[in-house]
């Protein structure tokens, strides 16, 4: 698929057919995965705050059913909303309208922060949950997906650099999904990976997300990057949009988008191909 195919796709709201579609949760990450069969799976689910978003993307695809549902690690803008889409559009369990979820991947409970939301994912994934290796697979008509090798963190390891990498295929795509790995772990993902046709750049965009060593082995003609508008991380890093000045780049939200905030502005960083987002974003992976 050209990238002019990629791009326009990107403007229909709920087509039919395999494709993905990038959640607009503010600051963290979602990512929907369709397959030509109607298989659902869900990356991560975005900040408390934003479940809402999640929802009303499920239901526009009229899905009540995940058939897998990954996290790649446990901070709370990308585990904070599953609690509550599993709930559901009236946010009560047991009346009906939740959300089925087959199986679900994580990186394994070891050292997993104490915080409401990973509490609250222990809770309610029970014993459909299980720890996700290097290698691991799953496959559906159309849709599959891999996890790719990230290194060994070591015992002090960040959250960050704990979580896990997915190379996906579905329709004609391929995709790599790094989380929020340093940029070295994240280099080895991409090794694994392979060229790619869209890299979601890993940490929002962070500087120490997507480096040259990641772009020259996954070579993406599209770089996908979920953050918050007027977010406090400062992301995108305009040493990442530097990085990714000839490429491709669709934003999701930004900060440093103006000259008087606490963030470096952005103006200068900015490509001929760099685009901003005003909502989710859905690219079609159909012949």
């Amino acid at each position: 698929m050209t990238l002019t195919a990629l791009l326009l796709a990107g403007t229909l709201a709920a087509p039919d057919g395999p494709g993905l579609r990038f959640i607009d949760v503010g600051q963290g990450s979602a990512l929907l995965l369709v397959g030509p069969e109607g298989h659902a799976v869900m990356i991560d689910s975005g900040p408390p705050g934003a479940a809402e978003a999640v929802i009303h993307a499920l239901d526009l695809h009229g899905l009540l059913r995940i058939d897998l549902w990954i996290h790649t690690h446990f901070d709370a803008d990308h585990v904070g909303g599953f609690g509550r889409v599993l709930a559901g559009a009236d946010g009560v369990l047991k009346t009906g309208d939740e959300v089925e979820v087959l199986a679900l991947w994580d990186r394994g409970l070891d050292g997993a922060p104490e915080t409401d939301a990973v509490a609250a994912y222990r809770q309610i994934a029970g014993e459909r949950r299980s720890e996700a290796r290097t290698g691991d697979h799953w496959e559906a008509p159309g849709l599959s997906l891999r996890l790719v090798a990230t290194g060994a963190p070591g015992p002090l390891a960040t959250e960050n650099a704990r979580g896990l990498a997915i190379c996906v295929e579905v329709g004609t795509l391929r995709v790599l999904v790094p989380g929020d790995l340093p940029a070295a772990q994240a280099a080895e993902a991409a090794a694994d990976c392979g060229v790619v046709d869209v890299l979601w750049a890993a940490h929002h965009g962070g500087a120490d997300g997507t480096s040259a060593a990641v772009l020259s082995v996954a070579d993406p003609a599209l770089v996908v990057i979920s953050a918050g508008r007027d977010n406090l991380y400062c992301h995108p890093a305009p040493i990442t949009l530097a990085r990714l000045s000839d490429r491709a780049v669709w934003i999701s939200g930004l900060a440093g988008a103006g000259p008087l905030g606490a963030c470096a502005g952005l103006a200068t960083s900015f490509g001929a191909q760099h685009r901003l987002l005003s909502g989710d974003l859905w690219l079609g992976a159909g012949d």
